[in-house]
């Protein structure tokens, strides 16, 4: 039997850093579906846990590439569960160290739900037909602010929402901010953790890697499978975390070699991935749908590109491949969400996040 883990020598070592939910900045409306309903008894933030949870753009998640194609394999992630994970390990180290574990759910719940359909190729594609900087995590806090709820939006606490807007890296540094919670500090590197031990694992599955041309030697340093290299990684993270008194991931052995595991994953594995499965296609796909929407009744006073950040993938698929004029678009999700905005969708930035810390101010916990 392998030897435990002693996670518990560290327990709520940083608790005095967790975010005091009695000091959110609160929420930008005062009209409020959930609190109307169940009033004061959630905390603030297991009630954004909850709106997310339930949320369109969360459901949608099960139909958007992580970062490889689901038909090429039934039991790779997708991006849902890919945020799945993210909650699971951000949520067990927050319980470790001490700090706020709703906090930290809530932005791991949220931190993806503006991705485009196949993942990160949609967002390039997008920024390419724009010619501005199309991110999915504006996209995410533009869907909760301003999209779900025929437009009303989830009213979500701010600090879930700059935690979900400052998660991702783009592959550089993960630099710890800090104008932002623990919380969300620790979503981010979590969030990193996640996806590169889980796309290792797809890429091994999918046959995009195999012993002979990974880096096994470095990767067996955090041990021979998914969850040895998860809990592995957990405790370097909890331990240099610990020693630094903040969010920590860059100093130890283990912090070391992750980035460079991490690199050899950019370099070998995402970067490639642009010339292999489909990216070419998918990418006429979506440039045709953006030619074909504005010529569509439907959808004639939508913004074409909002249309584009809100498919999913089987959606994108096949609204591009079937007889366009013979498929009710009507009845696909993406229609029911854009055709329930007031205006359709028209005014809706997808390149602003509107995130201003001077609009929320209601139903602070007192």
């Amino acid at each position: 039997m392998k030897k435990i883990i002693d996670f518990k020598q560290f327990e709520g070592v940083l608790r005095h850093l967790a975010f005091d939910s009695k000091n959110s900045q609160g929420r930008r409306y005062e009209e409020d579906e959930e609190i109307s309903l169940y009033g004061d008894f959630y905390d603030p933030f297991q009630l954004d846990i909850e709106k997310i949870r339930l949320g369109k753009f969360y459901r949608r998640l099960n139909d958007k590439t992580q970062v490889f194609p689901p038909e090429k394999h039934a039991n790779i992630r997708n991006r849902q569960s890919h945020t799945n994970e993210v909650v699971s390990l951000s949520s067990f180290v927050a319980s470790v160290l001490g700090l706020n574990k709703n906090l930290t759910e809530a932005i791991a719940y949220g931190h993806d739900i503006g991705h485009t359909a196949f993942g990160h190729l949609g967002e390039r594609i997008i920024s390419d037909i724009s010619g501005k900087k199309f991110s999915h995590a504006v996209m995410s806090v533009v869907a909760a602010q301003s999209v779900e709820r025929n437009g009303k939006g989830l009213n979500l606490c701010f600090e879930t929402l700059i935690g979900m807007l400052n998660h991702p890296r783009g592959g550089k540094e993960m630099k710890i901010l800090n104008d932002v919670s623990k919380e969300a500090s620790l979503d981010m590197v979590s969030d990193k953790i996640a996806y590169i031990f889980s796309d290792l694992n797809d890429a091994f599955k999918v046959g995009c890697l195999q012993e002979s041309n990974a880096p096994m030697a470095l990767i067996r340093e955090f041990g021979k499978n998914q969850r040895e290299r998860i809990a592995t990684t957990a405790y370097a993270l909890i331990k240099e975390s610990s020693e630094q008194g903040n969010i920590s991931f860059s100093l130890s052995d283990k912090a070391v070699k992750f980035a460079e595991l991490r690199a050899w994953m950019y370099k070998n594995v995402y970067h490639q991935l642009d010339i292999g499965y489909n990216r070419l296609e998918k990418e006429k796909y979506l440039k045709r749908l953006f030619r074909l929407f504005p010529q569509d009744i439907l959808f004639e006073n939508i913004d074409p590109l909002f249309l584009l950040s809100i498919l999913t993938d089987s959606e994108a698929k096949k609204l591009a491949t079937m007889r366009y004029s013979r498929i009710n678009k009507s009845i696909l999700g993406f229609a029911e969400i854009a055709l329930g905005l007031n205006g359709g969708g028209r005014e809706i930035d997808i390149f602003n996040h509107d995130l201003n810390v001077k609009d929320f101010k209601f139903h602070k916990v007192s």
